[in-house]
């Protein structure tokens, strides 16, 4: 399953890289990719994932799932 969501907050190459990390440690996440210019992040993975599992996996940080 291929999920796509904005995400707020990102202003570097350093913050893709924090996204990209932290969605890639939720359980059935195969893979994820982000765009800054977009201000998106593609999730790829072997079940639904709620926006609500993506922004859990940023709490820590200040972006947000939009």
């Amino acid at each position: 399953m291929e999920k796509t969501v904005t995400i707020n907050g990102m202003k570097c190459d350093g913050c893709v890289n924090i996204v990209k990390e932290n969605f890639e440690k939720i359980a059935g996440v195969q893979s994820a990719s982000v765009d800054l210019e977009k201000k998106s992040a593609s999730v790829m993975s072997d079940r639904e994932i709620s926006n609500d599992e993506l922004q859990n996996s940023l709490s820590e940080t200040k972006f947000t799932v939009a």
